[in-house]
């Protein structure tokens, strides 16, 4: 059996399968919101991606990495020119506000094998486009 799981945001497609020994399992594929306007900076790019499908943790750690000026140092393949740091921070915590009380399938309610982070390498192959995000911890 195949049908979206809407309890999510982003939405899921779930379709449940068997192992060949019988147990049953679901597998659970997101449906990202990808029509982002290919003009934008791979800043706002980066930022209207996490925004519109709900990658909290990456928005959130965007947030603090721009409001503390570390971009150069902990964002791999950063090299944008930020004229309006307050407008980034601005729209970033639009998204973070509106998202807030909705659940991840990367969260609760499934237990997929995969993060945030994977799911955000996958865009960027799907997309052929370089998303600005802190890929490893920063210490």
């Amino acid at each position: 059996m195949i049908y979206i799981n809407k309890s999510t945001f982003p939405f899921c497609y779930v379709e449940e399968k068997k192992f060949e020994w019988g147990e049953p399992y679901e597998d659970v594929t997101p449906i990202f919101n990808l029509s982002i306007d290919p003009k934008l900076s791979d800043l706002e790019y980066t930022i209207e991606v996490l925004g519109k499908n709900n990658f909290k943790n990456n928005l959130l750690k965007l947030h603090n990495i721009l409001v503390n000026r570390e971009e150069n140092i902990r964002i791999e393949h950063f090299n944008d020119l930020i004229t309006d740091r307050e407008v980034l921070l601005n729209r970033i915590k639009i998204y973070l506000d509106s998202n807030t009380d909705k659940i991840s399938p990367w969260d609760l309610p499934y237990h997929v094998c995969f993060n945030e982070n994977d799911y955000l390498e996958s865009i960027e192959n799907e997309t052929n486009r370089i998303l600005l995000f802190e890929r490893k911890e920063y210490h």
